[in-house]
């Protein structure tokens, strides 16, 4: 008998549907991604990025606030530096090392009921163990800056920790980031048998990132602004994992993180002044899964999750032009706000026969702002209409809690319901060959229970407040409407021969409807997005990739130069909010890796080329305050990038 492992890994587990998984070895050697998994995840269909500068995901046209991270059963509710309190990014660099990577599956709709409160998409992370067998470590300098690692064993299990500082403000002229953004991390996991099959992990990540830009710096970009903005935040937890009979398997995961914001900004522009925003999150944490095998061709899944939540949110701005150019008059607020949130789920999964499989899930939700307890079916099924031919279907009903940085801004926010979406996606699987994986999927995604402006507002903006970055709105309502549809493809070459890649595209529309009842395009609405990644291994020492990538035109509110003019301030013809659109994104990259083995010791040496051929791709436009002028704001061009590690 001859049994062999499968090129593709199922992570049903995840999403029964639009899934998909990558081992650590993928992560560390996609180009253009600089070991950053956000930046391997941009590759897939119907998932848009800002550009190199920043790690949010926009997943089939919702908000980074739509997607949840795990690590180890651990929730991470700020996996990024240089975070935002609604959820963005805005620097290149991530929390997640990928040093510590064993596998990343990623769920971009309709995933299983164990997930909650998060509308787009899920990333399930594992984390490896430390080496049992004796000292390891590794010491390099790549695009993330320096890295130490160290790893061996311990009584019963093993621990595993790293070091990591940025030299991002060494390189800040040559990224273009106007300033000097930096950062630093340190995480640890360690693992113990506790008893035969038993075991407790440990983990801790820790990350403190700092953006610095003076008065020079802005001007010499033609900013109207200058200030510092830092960033701290931690995760502790602890799981224990169990092994009960051979049959089932659960994870219980306790956990505490903060996430803490200091922000100044003086303004040079408009009616000058200055503003202050200091957040501080602390999350509290315990979940429980449980899978087990009732039988053959009987699987379930249950658990039951709670968390407890305390943003205090202090904002202080002087009068100050909106981008509307009408006078804001000066903000002062000082306000904590408090959740307790509860789930429960359940997953039973079918296989009567060796080509079908069919899914039925739930999931509640209840927290203590809205009073109120959600019900979220999960429905899902696969049908193998050939040995190499699967056709899948899913529906689900998903619910996440308005973001405490919206419901901080006015006390009436408490009362904001849970935003709904209801996922349906329909789809086909083509094993073309073991290695060779071929997956078309159509999506549709409605939104409704959303923030919007409330009836009355003085903020004549007509955003979509889940998309919306640092304007303080005020009272909101849960009236919002918004949905997103597309069709997607994906091409995945497993490792074998020596070759591997990745094809992907699709087309999408991403829609919501404004207070006033117009209908407008979400902040990425890119519509088409495609990306190939390719790689050659001829034998254990080298290794060439590449990569290209191209998203449309995202849509932007046009400056009113007139306007700006006159106000000595930046000021946005809001009547056409979202209704025109960038210059498409597109870039090439390159990377050549280069193994050298000794006898204690390895050495790897990489070299990458991002935006090989000097693309400007335009990030935003902005009125220029020093040119008096409307201008772009552009990521970097041609950037080399090279790294080296030794391994001992």
């Amino acid at each position: 008998m001859t049994v062999r492992a499968g090129y593709f890994e199922a992570v049903e587990a995840v999403a029964p549907v639009s899934a998909v998984a990558f081992s650590s070895e993928e992560v560390r050697r996609a180009p253009g991604a600089g070991g950053e998994v956000s930046r391997v995840l941009s590759a897939l269909p119907g998932v848009a990025v800002r550009g190199e500068n920043s790690q949010d995901l926009f997943v089939r046209g919702g908000a980074p606030s739509e997607n949840g991270f795990y690590i180890d059963n651990i929730p991470i509710p700020v996996p990024q530096h240089f975070a935002t309190p609604d959820g963005s990014s805005n620097g290149p660099t991530g929390l997640i090392n990928n040093e510590f990577v064993d596998r990343v599956a990623f769920g971009r709709g309709a995933f299983s009921a164990s997930y909650g409160g998060r509308l787009s998409s899920v990333v399930d992370i594992q984390y490896r163990d430390g080496a049992t067998d004796r000292v390891r470590g590794k010491v390099g300098v790549n695009f993330a800056g320096g890295l130490v690692v160290a790893e061996g064993p311990v009584p019963g299990g093993s621990v595993f920790a790293s070091a990591r500082r940025s030299y991002l403000d060494v390189v800040a002229g040559a990224i273009d980031a106007g300033g000097a953004p930096v950062f630093g991390d340190a995480q640890v996991k360690a693992s113990v048998e506790v008893a035969p099959g038993h075991r407790l992990t440990v983990l801790d990540l820790y990350g403190q990132s700092e953006f610095v830009e003076t008065a020079a710096d802005a001007a010499e970009n033609g900013e109207g602004e200058f200030g510092t903005f830092a960033n701290e935040q931690n995760t502790a937890g602890l799981n224990w994992r169990a092994l009960w009979g051979g049959r089932a398997v659960s994870n219980t995961s306790v956990s505490a993180s903060f996430y803490r914001q200091d922000n100044r900004v003086d303004f040079l522009r408009g009616l000058g002044g200055a503003a202050a925003e200091d957040v501080l999150d602390r999350y509290g944490q315990v979940r429980h899964v449980t899978r087990a095998s009732l039988g053959p061709g009987v699987d379930v899944e249950a658990g039951a999750e709670g968390a407890v939540e305390r943003q205090t949110y202090r904002v202080r701005r002087d009068a100050y032009l909106g981008l509307d150019g009408a006078a804001r008059p000066a903000i002062a607020r000082d306000l904590s706000v408090d959740r307790a949130r509860a789930g429960a789920f359940a997953t039973a999964e079918w296989r009567p026969t060796a080509r079908v499989t069919a899914g039925l899930g739930v999931r509640a939700d209840w927290d203590d702002l809205s009073e109120t307890a959600y019900v979220q079916p999960r429905l899902s099924l696969g049908l193998g209409l050939t040995d190499r031919l699967t056709a899948r279907a899913a529906y689900g009903v998903f619910r996440q809690p308005a973001p405490l940085s919206l419901v901080a801004q006015a006390e009436g926010n408490r009362a904001l319901s849970q935003v709904r979406a209801d996922h349906v996606v329909l789809g086909a699987d083509l094993l073309v060959r073991p290695d060779v994986l071929v997956t078309v999927e159509g999506f549709d995604k409605r939104y409704r229970d959303a923030p919007q402006l409330a009836p009355g507002s003085p903020v004549g903006l007509p955003v979509y407040p889940l998309d919306a970055r640092g304007e303080f709105l005020g009272p909101l309502v849960s009236e919002g409407e918004a949905s997103a549809r597309g069709v997607e493809v994906l091409v995945q070459k497993k490792m074998a021969g020596g070759v591997y890649g990745l094809l992907s595209g699709s087309y999408l529309r991403s829609r919501y409807r404004d207070a006033a009842g117009v209908e407008r395009d979400r902040d990425f609405d890119v519509r088409t997005q495609f990306s190939a990644v390719g790689g050659w291994k001829p034998n254990a020492r080298w290794e060439a990739s590449v990569r290209w990538s191209y998203l449309g035109g995202r849509p932007y509110t046009p400056v009113d130069a007139a306007a700006s003019e006159a106000a000595g301030d930046e000021v946005r013809d809001v009547a056409r909010t979202n209704g025109e659109r960038l210059p498409p994104y597109h870039s090439l990259f390159l990377r050549v890796d280069r193994r050298f083995n000794f006898r204690a010791a390895n050495l790897v040496a990489s070299l990458s080329l991002w935006n090989a051929y000097g693309r400007a791709n335009v990030e935003d436009r902005f009125w220029n305050f020093v040119e008096r002028r409307v201008d772009d704001s552009t990521l970097f061009s041609l950037l080399p990038i090279a790294g080296i590690e030794l391994e001992f």
